[in-house]
């Protein structure tokens, strides 16, 4: 699955662009994960989009939900 996430920016918001993100793990939107980035392997997100259709461009993969946030509760 494709999923489009933001960063948790050092204000303490989720907020700028989306960025686009693989993954296999079941989330769901307003879920929150640890999204790899060029700068921060252990970048805080949220997830905003979910099933994307397959970006034309390799994306880094999201393995896990942010630890801090706590276990996330599926409907």
């Amino acid at each position: 699955m494709f999923v489009k996430v933001m960063y948790l920016k050092e204000n303490g918001y989720y907020s700028g662009g989306c960025y686009a993100y693989s993954t296999k793990l079941p989330l769901v939107q307003g879920d929150l994960v640890i999204a790899p980035t060029a700068k921060n392997p252990r970048q805080r997100a949220l997830v905003n989009e979910i099933n994307l259709p397959k970006p034309a461009f390799v994306c880094r993969e999201i393995t896990e939900y942010d630890p801090e946030a706590g276990i996330p509760v599926q409907p």
